[in-house]
């Protein structure tokens, strides 16, 4: 019994001590961008709220895409998100915002089918294929960026990572902890699962 015990409480240091690290390495990565040309600006979708008004998340990371390409680092934008809880499609609140901001529509490609990060970056990977693109910033709140990172990377595409700094997820300390500790297990689902699919 006090062996099984023993186990049982290095187990959960050990499980303890990689949260720890993963956490921190999410955290580090969180606030750095790759600013680097590329052929098109990849903006991860997240929530539509009600009257089909962007989530602060959702807002940031659609401005930081507009600066993108006001700053001229690529000459298109693909916009990713589906259906959520409220409608219009995260892509199409996206590109509402675009618009307002002066962004010529013939700039902006809409996938308005994704649901989930994979289905953003590998359906990202097909519209990249058939315009012959191969390079693409992607755009997402900061913990999601080096899950978004190695995605692309596995799906076959080169991508430098973009965050939105201004989202609540990074600049409220509660949230950023809450979601960074979130996207621990998010990272570590991924890893486990790949090897599978």
């Amino acid at each position: 019994m006090a062996y099984l015990l023993g186990l049982l409480v290095v187990l959960l240091v050990l499980v303890a001590v990689c949260f720890a690290l993963t956490y921190w390495r999410i955290d580090q990565r969180s606030g750095r961008a790759d600013l680097r040309q590329a052929d098109v600006i990849l903006v991860l979708g997240s929530a539509v709220w009600p009257h089909e008004q962007p989530s602060p998340s959702l807002q940031a990371r659609t401005e930081q895409a507009i600066q993108l390409y006001q700053e001229g680092y690529a000459p298109y934008l693909l916009f990713s998100g589906g259906l959520g809880r409220y409608p219009p499609e995260e892509a199409e609140v996206m590109r509402r915002l675009a618009v307002a901001a002066g962004l010529p529509e013939e700039a902006m490609i809409l996938d308005k089918e994704a649901r989930s990060t994979w289905e953003s970056i590998t359906r990202a990977k097909e519209l990249m294929d058939q315009r012959g693109w191969q390079t693409a910033l992607i755009v997402s709140d900061p913990f999601h960026i080096q899950r978004a990172l190695l995605m692309a990377e596995d799906a076959g595409f080169e991508a430098y990572g973009v965050p939105a700094l201004d989202s609540p997820t990074y600049t409220i300390p509660a949230r950023r902890t809450f979601y960074t500790a979130r996207e621990v297990l998010a990272l570590w689902y991924y890893l486990l699962q790949s090897p599978f699919s």
